[in-house]
């Protein structure tokens, strides 16, 4: 009889012990980053895509230029090109320093998610960020989500989404403005051409923005003495429409504009390396 009390006693001890091992597996194996069956981790698309360098433009020296204080073809531009840095900057600040905090990390597959995911902490703005990466490989495409979260101030926000094809040849982002503002703000299309240059179309999608459907594009260039191009076109409920192009020599500093809406003709205008007017 206690023999028989002992058996059983031992039984209901490794069954015990059998399940808790089962499900200690069940646990890791739900996030994994081995990820049987499931491949490799996608690659993070460039950081270059998510990214408000406009080809350092404006800049002379190494020194930003002041594109009020200037003058002529390069201050028009100069002008157009800065606005469209601030209305990116403030759409891709935050985003950005966490994206680029994902290079340093890993992923591991959720079972449960069925999603690859990467948890890390970044600082900006002198406040700590926690940041979950999910990405989904679904044929020859990559789904991008990006919660952030931060103590007392907004949990798990979704601050932008994307798609980007799994060799990274391209892609699409969507920024959201903030926590306190969960819309759609700004759309980044971007193709890598070069290495780890990219050419990237940001459009404002603000609703509550006047010049909803602006552009700007620009990227490396072909042309003749030139390294960088600029298409901006704006559209403006409230003032008016127009649109001008731009090549800039990036090392040089020289470039020209042409906008018909602005000057009234179809005229290419330059300006020099000290960025004052010259003849085309």
């Amino acid at each position: 009889m206690a023999e028989s009390k002992t058996l059983n006693t031992m039984r209901r001890t490794g069954a015990i012990f059998l399940g808790a091992i089962i499900a200690l597996a069940a646990i890791l194996s739900s996030c994994s980053d081995d990820a049987e069956g499931h491949g490799n981790p996608p690659e993070l698309p460039p950081s270059a895509s998510l990214s408000v360098n406009l080809g350092n433009f404006p800049q002379n020296e190494g020194g930003r230029v002041d594109a009020a204080s200037a003058s002529g073809n390069f201050a028009f531009a100069a002008i157009n090109v800065a606005v469209w840095q601030t209305i990116i900057g403030g759409a891709i600040v935050i985003p950005a320093v966490a994206f680029e905090g994902a290079t340093d990390q890993t992923f591991q597959y959720s079972e449960s998610e069925g999603k690859w995911i990467s948890e890390y902490t970044v600082g900006t703005g002198g406040k700590l960020i926690t940041a979950e990466l999910l990405a989904e490989v679904t044929g020859e495409t990559v789904i991008w989500e990006m919660y952030l979260s931060q103590d007392g101030s907004f949990d798990r926000f979704l601050w932008f989404t994307g798609e980007s094809r799994v060799d990274n040849s391209g892609g699409e982002w969507t920024l959201y403005a903030s926590p306190q503002r969960p819309v759609e703000v700004l759309t980044i299309d971007w193709d890598r051409v070069e290495g780890e240059a990219i050419n990237s179309l940001f459009t404002l999608v603000d609703a509550d923005n006047s010049k909803i459907n602006s552009y700007i594009e620009y990227g490396l260039t072909s042309e003749a003495g030139f390294s960088h191009y600029y298409d901006v076109s704006i559209t403006d409920t409230a003032g008016d429409d127009y649109d001008l192009y731009i090549y800039f020599n990036e090392e040089t500093k020289v470039g020209r504009v042409k906008s018909t809406a602005y000057f009234g003709d179809d005229t290419w205008r330059c300006w020099d390396e000290t960025l004052e007017d010259t003849d085309c």
